[in-house]
């Protein structure tokens, strides 16, 4: 199957508390949260990773194809699958603790990835999936899978600094990997754990030709980079989970990439109309998303969304 967008990363559950004693699941993991959404937009998605030969990696595995994305290279392994405790504050912002000590997503390397996993239109990679050895090799043939197949890489910040040995690992593996980038998204809190004294020239030294998607909260995202800067302002929402928003603006973005044939190298992948649209179709998705719990439960209503996907040159 040939697809829009292929995912690389982590697919698990994240577990919410409802209630004293009462937890309610969701699909959780940036590569996967991104697939179930372009595919509600009508793209053709894959999302590539490793669930366990247990009942959550089955639940998993049976929600994606629900949701026609495209699980052909996902692997089943014999690790546990990995799962995430997620708690809210006040204003909706997650806190994780994560139990994904040698589970399946954390297992994959270039030795399981399967072939051709990154055939796509856009492949997509998160900076979470660098952490171990194992992960870095599989990212970097996935990645190499990507540019044989001619499409466009796209790198998803998630910087979560305390998983990382050390600082100086995570900003070195990050600059390897946004070297080759054409699309590089990052929220302004990615940039600040990634580069406290300058994010953006972090960006500039290390992904000069890529454009840079900058999210800023419930305020306006930035693209920059390679083509001219400009801001695109969103409205404020009630925001009931923000677990999974980076994402769903994320699918919304590359929904209209594709629709719009706005590839590396072609007129409208320089044209301003493009992505101001991505920008506004990301926030309009991601505003559905912060109303429910996880990254897709509360994205529901595309049909608008859908019909103002494509910009024509």
């Amino acid at each position: 199957m040939v697809v829009d967008v292929a995912s690389f990363g982590e697919i698990l559950w994240d577990i919410f508390e409802t209630g004293e004693g009462v937890y309610r699941r969701e699909l959780g993991g940036a590569p996967a949260n991104l697939a179930v959404v372009l595919a509600r937009l009508g793209i053709k998605s894959r999302v590539v990773g490793g669930v366990g030969a247990d009942s959550f990696g089955r639940g998993l595995l049976a929600l994606l194809k629900r949701e026609k994305v495209d699980v052909s290279k996902v692997v089943v392994l014999p690790n546990r699958t990995g799962l995430t405790f997620v708690s809210r504050d006040k204003a909706g912002e997650p806190s994780f603790l994560f139990y994904r000590h040698e589970t399946a997503d954390m297992s994959i390397d270039d030795g399981n990835l399967p072939d051709a996993a990154g055939k796509a239109t856009f492949a997509v990679v998160g900076t979470s999936t660098l952490m171990t050895d194992g992960l870095w090799d599989a990212t970097t043939a996935f990645a190499a899978q990507a540019r044989k197949a001619k499409g466009a890489f796209v790198v998803d910040l998630n910087v979560r600094a305390h998983l990382w040995p050390s600082v100086t690992r995570m900003r070195t593996e990050i600059a390897d990997l946004v070297r080759h980038a054409h699309v590089v998204k990052a929220s302004a809190s990615d940039l600040a754990a990634l580069a406290p004294e300058d994010g953006l020239d972090f960006l500039a030294r290390h992904a000069p030709k890529a454009v840079w998607v900058i999210t800023r909260g419930g305020d306006h995202a930035t693209i920059s980079g390679a083509i001219e800067s400009f801001d695109v302002r969103t409205k404020k929402v009630r925001v009931v989970d923000a677990t999974g928003a980076g994402d769903a603006f994320l699918g919304g973005v590359l929904a209209t990439l594709v629709r719009s044939k706005a590839n590396p190298g072609t007129a409208q992948w320089k044209n301003r109309a493009v992505w101001e649209r991505a920008a506004e179709n990301g926030h309009a998705v991601a505003a559905q998303a912060v109303r429910g719990l996880g990254g897709t439960s509360g994205v529901k209503n595309l049909a608008a969304i859908v019909r103002r996907l494509q910009v024509k040159a």
